[in-house]
């Protein structure tokens, strides 16, 4: 292994020396790996090594914060948020109340140092429930009224509410819909808004039913596969 010694830093680095025509540099699981024609001096590697010391350091910071995030990641299960898979990463601040975060690949869910050794599955759970119905709150609104406008009538009142496991009921010209639905894509969810609403015209999966269900989703015998295990 050599060094590169610069005024902040220390790279280090294994040189591989091959037969190919060109100078390479990958970051190989934190580690600089050079891959060097056979007949490059080591100054000359040095001097590429210091040509490109920012991009290095820039991939090694990367791989760092990256490492630090996974080995934090306390679930192997991820959980699917509109139809998407999230990893959950959990950190620990001084803060007095759990918070989550909904990012590009991750939900990270900051908790309180003090749960740092304590069992979190229940707090975890609890959190992300709240997600799923600010996230209702957000989509579905929309699509209630959406729906409305399609088919011309609406019912008379319209909950976001947890319904054990069912997604979603009509019942007395009310319907409601179990925020935990936001796990899955919004194809499914429309699906499912559609079908409560064409309950209030017809109590029974009746011909009609389904010819207005028909009417109003593309694709309807695929969607409909899709969700035949679902509980609504």
């Amino acid at each position: 292994m050599s060094f590169l010694k610069t005024k902040n830093d220390v790279i280090a680095y294994t040189v591989d020396k091959t037969s190919n025509s060109s100078l390479y540099i990958s970051i190989q699981n934190g580690e600089v790996i050079v891959k060097a024609p056979w007949y490059y001096t080591q100054k000359q590697i040095q001097s590429v090594i210091e040509e490109k010391k920012n991009w290095i350091l820039k991939h090694l910071t990367e791989y760092i914060e990256n490492e630090s995030i996974r080995k934090q990641k306390i679930n192997t299960e991820p959980i699917s948020i509109l139809g998407n898979q999230y990893d959950i990463i959990v950190k620990y601040e001084n803060t007095k109340n759990p918070t989550l975060n909904l990012l590009k690949k991750y939900v990270e869910i900051i908790l309180p140092a003090k749960y740092i050794d304590v069992d979190k599955s229940q707090i975890i759970d609890v959190t992300i429930a709240k997600m799923y119905t600010s996230l209702a709150k957000d989509e579905l609104e929309n699509m209630m009224e959406d729906t409305r406008h399609m088919l011309g009538f609406a019912p008379e009142d319209f909950k976001i509410k947890s319904i054990g496991d069912e997604l979603a009921k009509c019942s007395n010209q009310i319907i409601t819909i179990n925020p935990s639905i936001m796990q899955y894509s919004r194809e499914i969810i429309q699906f499912i808004i559609l079908h409560e609403f064409c309950h209030l015209k017809y109590k029974n999966h009746t011909k009609a039913f389904h010819e207005l269900m028909e009417k109003y989703i593309f694709d309807y015998e695929k969607i409909a596969k899709q969700v035949q295990k679902l509980k609504f």
